[in-house]
């Protein structure tokens, strides 16, 4: 076993954040709502997009 998988054995957020594999053996996940966008670009998600107003509404941002 190497050091890395060692340190990675105990870790709790060892599956947090993007998960990139190019092998069959890594961990796949896929994107379950489908790419988003229209034939155009546009955002094709009105639940998505109504919850993106909201978020960027709250937190002052640009949204």
């Amino acid at each position: 076993m190497t050091a890395m998988a060692i340190k990675q054995r105990d870790d709790q957020d060892v599956h947090k954040g993007a998960v990139e594999g190019d092998r069959p053996t890594d961990e796949q996940i896929g994107n379950p709502n489908g790419p988003g966008v229209n034939e155009e670009g546009l955002p094709d998600d009105p639940v998505a997009t109504a919850e993106d107003v909201v978020g960027a509404n709250e937190d002052e941002s640009q949204g």
